[in-house]
């Protein structure tokens, strides 16, 4: 009989039992994405660091409502997330600045307030980036092998004419 495991066995296999080699420390990730196609105006990169077992919980409570409403938030792309032992992280993706303002003011602002009012968490650092320069996306036609250049989403190949793979998200 094969047991069939499911992401959350996943996820709680990599919490119990974190691996190491060397510098190397392994945990899990998860990527969460909208329906929206367009280039990342804003890019935030966050990392907090749990005293112990509970509070990563708890952190990872906070960040799976926080996921739902960046999905609510139409500028929102995507996000990738994780832990590593006690440590999670977050990249993620948005239009504009403005839009990721608009979701971090529903419920990151109750974990924040949590954050700095309570004995909650070892340490946190948050940042905001944006793009210098935003290269190309390439994908392959499935019928002739040409790396086509897809940023204007058009849909046919330039070398054979073969209608090309739907444009990946740029996050």
């Amino acid at each position: 009989m094969t047991a069939t495991l499911s992401p959350d066995d996943f996820v709680a296999l990599a919490l119990a039992n974190p691996l190491e080699a060397g510098r190397a420390k392994y945990g899990y990730a998860m990527r969460v994405a909208s329906d929206n196609p367009n280039p990342p105006g804003c890019i935030a990169l966050t990392w907090i660091a749990g005293k112990d077992e509970s509070e990563r919980e708890r952190i990872r409570d906070h960040a799976r409502q926080n996921v739902a409403d960046f999905l609510e938030e139409p500028g929102f792309l995507s996000i990738v997330t994780g832990f590593i032992g006690l440590r999670g992280f977050t990249v993620t993706a948005w239009e504009t600045e403005d839009a990721m303002r608009s979701a971090l003011r529903k419920h990151h602002a109750q974990a924040m307030a949590e954050l700095f009012a309570e004995d909650f968490v070892a340490s946190v650092w948050t940042s905001v980036w944006t793009p210098t320069r935003l290269n190309r996306i390439w994908v392959r036609c499935t019928s002739c092998a040409s790396l086509e250049d897809v940023n204007d989403d058009h849909r046919a190949c330039s070398a054979c004419g073969a209608e090309l793979p739907v444009r990946p998200a740029f996050w």
